[in-house]
């Protein structure tokens, strides 16, 4: 082999491991935007929402909502009807079967109820379409645990394939009010609690029937699967 081609091989191997280490970049830039851009959303809606824009579109939005309400309440009352309790809330009920609203992070979505928190393939598909209400405890307005968690799941490109409606929960705080829509009926809770936990700790999981209790969990610290973040709340 000749110095001048054994020069020329380096060359090319050099040139071809550039642009091989620049396409690795450009994926792994790429991947981590995938992964993380919904965290991303999320925490720009929070800051947008503390804006004046953002209280005027919001002061719009509930006069929207105000004359649709009453719109309601004209035929319902042409019917011999009442508006009922849930007809009356500040906030798009996406279903009114299962949902749930938390002003302070303007999180609104449909729970998934009576989803195996022990089954991947279940609540992945769940949470898909929503937040997933864990099986085998108690469901709004019985006394017991209702377990809701969201984007519980076991790699980090799933954050982006899954629901992130919980990203925010770290900025609530005790007495934040939550809202659930369930089977027609509206139900309030207020914050009491917020714990960090192991990944591996279920203690919310265990049914038990002191009080109607809300337990929100998602993953900690946001974008990971480290820890568990949870918020515990009492009915009101």
């Amino acid at each position: 082999m000749s110095i001048r081609f054994a020069v020329m091989i380096l060359k090319t191997s050099s040139v071809v491991l550039g642009w091989v280490g620049a396409l690795m970049i450009s994926i792994s830039i790429l991947g981590m935007f995938f992964v993380y851009l919904p965290l991303g959303i999320a925490e720009t809606r929070y800051a947008i929402s503390k804006t004046q824009v953002a209280r005027v579109i919001a002061e719009i939005n509930r006069d929207d909502l105000v004359r649709r309400r009453d719109d309601l309440k004209q035929r319902l009352e042409l019917e011999g009807k009442k508006l009922a309790e849930i007809d009356t809330v500040s906030w798009e009920i996406p279903d009114k079967n299962y949902s749930i609203y938390i002003p302070k992070i303007s999180a609104v979505s449909p729970v998934i109820g009576n989803v195996d928190a022990n089954n991947a393939k279940t609540y992945l598909a769940a949470l898909k379409k929503g937040v997933a209400e864990a099986a085998g405890l108690a469901h709004p307005g019985i006394v017991g645990t209702t377990f809701l968690f969201a984007h519980s799941v076991g790699s980090r490109v799933d954050f982006a394939r899954y629901n992130a409606v919980f990203y925010l929960l770290e900025k609530m705080t005790v007495g934040d009010e939550i809202q659930i829509a369930y089977q027609g009926r509206l139900f309030k809770y207020e914050m009491v609690q917020r714990e960090i936990l192991k990944a591996s700790d279920t203690k919310y999981l265990v049914p038990q029937n002191l009080s109607e209790k809300l337990v929100l969990q998602t993953c900690y610290p946001p974008g990971t699967t480290w820890k568990r973040l949870v918020i515990v709340a009492k009915r009101v």
